[in-house]
């Protein structure tokens, strides 16, 4: 299975960030997936491009002890969609820059699905 990260490579600066993270079963079989939480928990990390986290979407969160089974077809996906406000998780507005974005699904410990940092750069 793989975990894909689609946002906009750019965007203004205020402008609500539209973010989508897709479970694609890559296998020729059906696969299944140990998913947290309901509805299902999902990571959403924007840094800078020194490390510095700007924002996580769990943040704060409480992610309930629910474990959903998910079995996918051979190249089904499952979505999960949600959208970044330029803010900080202190409220604070970001400013115009170029920042990293990284999906991330948790499943079952210690394991998790991660994607590729995904540049945005957002302008003035």
């Amino acid at each position: 299975m793989t975990l894909q990260i689609v946002l906009p490579d750019t965007v203004r600066s205020g402008e609500a960030v539209p973010i989508t993270l897709r479970l694609t079963n890559t296998d020729r079989k059906a696969a299944t997936a140990y998913l947290q939480g309901r509805p299902v928990a999902f990571d959403v990390i924007v840094s800078r491009h020194d490390g510095s986290v700007v924002w996580r979407r769990l943040k704060g969160a409480v992610v309930t002890a629910v474990l959903q089974v998910r079995t996918l077809a051979p190249g089904e996906v499952l979505e999960f969609h949600d959208t970044w406000p330029q803010r900080t998780n202190l409220g604070a507005a970001v400013g115009p820059g170029d920042y990293l974005v990284t999906g991330v699904l948790p499943t079952d410990p210690p394991a998790e699905f991660r994607t590729h940092a995904a540049p945005l750069r957002i302008l003035p």
